[in-house]
This record gives C-alpha cells, sequence and structure tokens, in this order.
C-alpha cells in the first residue's frame, strides 16, 4: 500500500526535474538558459539523484530518499552560488568597473526554477524523515 509520504516523495522528485528543465537564466540575445544549459555534468547528477529519489520513494526507502534529497539540496546551492560568482565575473576583462557591472546587471535570474528545485528537495527530505507514528494509508 502506497502512503501519503510516498506520494510527496514522488512529488518532490517530479519537482526538481520540472525545475530543472524550466527557465534559470535570462542572458541577453542568447535567451533562456536551464539547468542543462548552465552545466550538464551537475544537470546530470540532478536529474539522476531526481530518479533515484522517485525510485525510493517507489520502493519505500525512507533514508535514501532523504539522502537524495540532501544532496540535490547542496547541489543546487552549491550550483546557485557558482552561477552568482561566475555572472559577477564574466565582465571582468572590461576595463572599465562601471561598465562591467553594468553587462553583468543584464543578465536576469528565473527565479521559478530555483525555487520549484528547492521545494522538491526539501520535500523530498521531509519526507524522507522515519516517524513513529503510523502512516496514513492513501487507497
Amino acid at each position: 500500500m502506497m502512503t501519503l509520504k510516498n506520494y510527496l516523495g514522488f512529488l518532490g522528485s517530479i519537482l526538481v526535474i520540472v525545475g530543472a528543465l524550466s527557465p534559470m537564466l535570462h542572458v541577453p540575445i542568447v535567451g533562456t538558459w536551464n539547468y542543462l544549459d548552465i552545466d550538464t555534468v551537475l544537470a546530470s547528477l540532478v536529474f539522476t539523484l531526481a530518479i533515484l529519489g522517485f525510485l525510493a520513494a517507489l520502493f519505500k526507502r525512507p533514508g535514501f530518499l532523504r539522502f537524495c534529497g540532501w544532496a540535490l539540496l547542496v547541489i543546487i546551492l552549491f550550483t546557485l552560488v557558482a552561477v552568482y560568482f561566475k555572472v559577477n565575473s564574466s565582465f571582468s576583462f572590461i576595463p572599465l568597473k562601471k561598465l562591467a557591472a553594468a553587462a553583468a546587471k543584464l543578465i536576469r535570474y528565473r527565479w521559478t526554477g530555483w525555487f520549484v528545485m528547492i521545494v522538491g528537495a526539501v520535500l523530498m527530505i521531509a519526507m524522507g524523515r522515519k516517524d513513529r507514528k503510523a502512516d496514513i494509508e492513501v487507497v
């Protein structure tokens, strides 16, 4: 029997995948970038952990679901910090600091994708906890 925690674990995994495929940065002239456009290696790792979290929820492995959620949260926050530093240092070749800062401000963050991924990872962490109370059965 599937419990509510399993369904919410599925939902967390799906939210991480949907968030990774949604726009995360808007670069002028180039367009919007999702996680795959930002870094393919990290995106592959995120997708793999989301699928493993989905399988952990399917096979009722709350410890592994919690591990996948924590790993995803660390990778997402690492990527967010790395993108921030990359955006602010991308135009360091411009000799005028005000012009370089203005060019860096042209790149806009699309916070919806980041927020959806973080909510999905936190949901996976929360559903991976072991409670002493009986789980609610969903028919």
